[in-house]
């Protein structure tokens, strides 16, 4: 699946790994948990993100954990395949690229390198064949880590009913699947926090908040 954007969750109950937190055209949630951080950011090479960096102009929607998030597997591998054929990287040799790739942990990364590529260390990667740029390109994927964690999928919920005193909008009809709950105007906020409503949380400088409608969607007064 391809995802429209993404944002990094808090960690779930009793972990400290973050989680990731991604949105199809629905607003209906996905949620990444466990595995790798390759994994659970869609991308195979660990690429960092830096606002308007090589990743975000490759594709990358958000960023998690550091590193950029992409909407899918395929797009977040052809990224790392365009950085290794980028001018920055075309002209090493697979020895030169953990300085350029990893540089913190240049040495292991190399030695890690050297045990799972099977292509002449002293090749420059433009010259690689394609079998072999494959190779490169698969090791560099082993040695980041590529293990599949646990999804789940929420389904975004929807306002379809308010009840206001005075005016003002203090409990609000949630149709969760197709069950509708009235819930205090508190409670859809929290859950609108977290993702799960399918609203906008409006905080207002004196420390108060209320929700409104996603963009082009009528007004939640309408419903009463």
């Amino acid at each position: 699946m391809t995802f429209i954007s993404a944002k990094e969750g808090p960690p779930n109950y009793g972990s400290t790994v973050f989680t990731v937190q991604y949105f199809d055209e629905q607003e209906n949630m996905t949620i990444r948990s466990g595995g790798t951080k390759a994994w659970r950011n869609n991308n195979p090479g660990n690429m960092v993100y830096h606002t308007k960096g090589f990743a975000v102009r490759h594709g990358a929607i958000e960023k998690a954990g550091g590193m950029a998030v992409f909407p899918s597997e395929t797009i977040g591998r052809q990224a790392l395949i365009d950085l290794l054929k980028s001018i920055n990287f075309a002209h090493l040799s697979i020895t030169q690229l953990p300085e350029k790739y990893d540089k913190g942990n240049a040495q292991e990364y190399r030695r890690m390198l050297f045990s799972i590529c099977k292509v002449d260390p002293h090749k420059i990667i433009k010259n690689l064949t394609e079998q072999e740029f494959d190779n490169l390109r698969i090791s560099i994927e082993r040695i980041e880590g590529w293990k599949v964690g646990q999804e789940d999928f929420i389904k975004k919920w929807y306002i379809s009913g308010v009840h206001k005193k005075r005016g003002t909008i203090t409990e609000y009809l949630i149709d969760k699947d197709g069950k509708n709950t009235w819930l205090a105007k508190e409670e859809a906020l929290k859950l609108a926090e977290e993702g799960r409503l399918l609203a906008t949380v409006v905080h207002l400088k004196n420390g108060t908040a209320y929700l409104r409608p996603k963009y082009g969607n009528p007004s939640f007064t309408r419903l009463t």
